[in-house]
């Protein structure tokens, strides 16, 4: 195992404004060995950092769409503009390209009111703290180094019967929970349910509620359909102490053959 030593979704700004660049390292990516390919999550994560940098205000929520593979890409390039909003929060558009081909486009919002009274209508299920939890068998496609070698994931709760897991993860490399790892980790929506695996998302929608201090997340998933070969579902995501972290939901294509029965 080969632990990230730098948040591997941060960006650095481009040559034109309003764009950014992220440099693919092997942690951001996942897949097979000699063809991996940018994690949808990561991309997500990446296209916030730039927003929060151009803007200069904290994300609300950010929907992607994943429009073409990744693989073997050396750089993402990210380009910010906003659209609209008003004095307290923005509208943004991103488009991410890889070799000036479009492999993701995003629509975020930025900003806050205030003052305003924090109230937080979720309660994070009783399920077993991760000390008391076995690991979660995954699918570990990839050289050393690669995504799944950032994150440790327990399985608390799962009930495939029901569409419902709930699964504690945490970063290897102790990096705070803020927006970009949390949108990261709102993206294992597939593989919450077996019949999931190996299949292919097609958006993610994050709206994010605050952040915490490095430690374990509890993700909460629900699946609410299988429909025309795509996976419907929803996600909350806490932190150990309870606090409700962010949302999430997502449509992802399901695989041809499930890996699991």
């Amino acid at each position: 195992m080969s632990a990230a030593k730098f948040p591997f979704w941060r960006v650095v700004p481009g040559n034109r404004a309003g764009t950014y660049i992220l440099p693919v390292m092997p942690p951001a990516t996942v897949g097979p060995e000699g063809a991996p390919h940018v994690m949808g999550g990561v991309a997500l994560a990446a296209a916030i950092d730039a927003l929060e940098l151009e803007s200069e205000l904290p994300v609300l929520w950010a929907n992607i769409q994943f429009l073409s593979p990744t693989q073997h890409a050396e750089e993402l390039t990210i380009a910010c503009e906003q659209c609209g909003g008003g004095q307290s929060v923005g509208q943004w558009m991103v488009d991410i390209h890889v070799n000036s081909r479009p492999t993701h486009r995003i629509s975020a919002a930025l900003g806050a009111r205030e003052p305003s009274e924090r109230k937080v209508f979720p309660v994070m299920p009783d399920v077993p703290g991760p000390d008391e939890c076995d690991p979660k068998p995954i699918q570990r496609f990839g050289a050393v180094g690669s995504l799944y070698d950032q994150v440790e994931m327990r399985i608390a709760r799962s009930d495939p019967d029901n569409g419902i897991e709930a699964v504690w993860s945490r970063n290897t490399s102790g990096f705070a929970n803020d927006a970009g790892w949390l949108a990261l980790v709102s993206d294992f929506f597939l593989g919450a349910h077996p019949n999931t695996w190996g299949g292919s998302s097609l958006d993610a929608t994050f709206r994010f509620v605050q952040p915490s201090e490095p430690g374990w997340v509890l993700s909460v998933t629900e699946m609410a359909a299988f429909d025309r070969g795509v996976a419907h579902g929803s996600g909350r995501h806490f932190a150990q102490d309870g606090s409700l972290l962010a949302i999430s939901s997502q449509t992802g294509v399901l695989p041809r053959t499930p890996i699991f029965e």
